[in-house]
């Protein structure tokens, strides 16, 4: 799929190749292992739930099998969810692992070398090895009118193959009811969400939100924010926005909004970059943006009050939506913010 890549995706993605262009690339696979063997039931599930299989989607599609789907193929960051609900992924398209080798945060407990891998950059998706994966689910995130990494000029021939699901992550949703769709789907394929480990989850995000909103009564004020090597995007926190962004929002943080009319960021010059003096900057830690110390050569961004005071926090963007991670981000969200004051 020959396509440009615009700011709104890049800002969403995780896989923008050098803030240019997306590379036309649809038919190559990323790096894989063996895969997976059909599970007969996925580790910490009740067990395969018996006879047909639905579940509707949040485009509003309904997704039948004669069974529920035991061979799922899923975008990096959905299968990370799955998985910490107890439903394994044979199948994996999006960032893996970091330029050092390191393994992607957004992979969560994904077993990689379990997991065939069948694309990484956007738009990357080899329809022949996914189909020689025999899959019986693909579940992806769903970003306002983007079915998340699925190349739409194939579409058809990859919805041929097994039925698709995909979760809205951004538009008219917020945190919790993400967690819930992701919980809904997971049950629907034999997780036991009263197991132990999820259970002592949601207790854990529940327990790390409420801390959040503690230190949320500072009154501190928080800039979420991505750097390119000509712009400088404000993400903002509101219906329609970054549904991390706006559920700390909800818990109280002061998070700057931002101006305009686009519901997820306001778009401005480096020269512009000084706009909102905050008490602590969340930025975009992800390698497709400029690093921390490369925007500190910015000297309106130096010159920002929470970065002279060393209050910069790395955004977990792209956090997988299941509560153990969720709850992992708030609590160390919490133990840094809890180490800052207004300034």
């Amino acid at each position: 799929m020959a396509s440009g890549i615009t700011r709104r995706q890049a800002l969403r993605g995780g896989s923008f190749l050098a803030l240019g262009a997306l590379a036309a690339a649809c038919g190559t696979a990323g790096p894989s292992g063996p895969a997976a063997a059909p599970a007969t039931s996925p580790a910490g599930t009740a067990g395969t739930p018996a006879g047909p299989w639905t579940f509707t989607d949040d485009r509003g599609k309904q997704a039948t099998a004669p069974k529920p789907p035991q061979r799922i193929v899923a975008y990096v960051g959905a299968a990370a969810a799955l998985q910490d609900f107890g439903v394994p992924s044979v199948g994996l398209f999006g960032s893996t692992t970091l330029k050092d080798g390191s393994k992607d945060p957004l992979a969560g407990d994904v077993d990689l070398a379990k997991a065939t891998t069948i694309g990484t950059g956007y738009g990357e998706f080899n329809v022949e090895k996914y189909a020689s994966l025999q899959p019986e689910l693909l579940v992806t995130t769903k970003f306002n009118d983007l079915v998340w990494y699925v190349p739409e000029k194939q579409m058809g021939d990859i919805e041929a193959l097994a039925p698709l699901v995909a979760i809205e992550t951004v538009k008219d949703t917020d945190l919790k009811k993400v967690l819930a769709r992701f919980e809904a789907l997971a049950v629907s394929l034999g997780a036991d969400v009263a197991a132990p480990a999820v259970a002592q989850a949601k207790a854990a995000f529940d327990a790390a939100s409420a801390k959040v909103a503690e230190t949320a009564k500072k009154g501190l004020k928080v800039l979420a924010v991505a750097g390119g090597p000509d712009q400088f995007w404000v993400a903002r926190a509101g219906a329609g926005g970054y549904t991390d962004l706006t559920y700390l929002a909800s818990l109280g943080l002061g998070l700057e909004k931002g101006a305009g009319d686009d519901p997820l960021y306001e778009t401005l010059s480096w020269e512009q970059a000084g706009k909102y003096k905050a008490d602590v900057i969340l930025y975009d830690a992800r390698s497709q943006w400029l690093t921390l110390a490369d925007m500190k050569k910015k000297a309106t961004f130096a010159e920002i009050p929470a970065v002279k005071a060393g209050q910069v926090i790395p955004w977990a963007v792209e956090t997988p939506y299941s509560y153990q991670r969720q709850a992992a981000w708030l609590d160390k969200l919490d133990g840094q913010l809890s180490g800052f004051k207004p300034l």
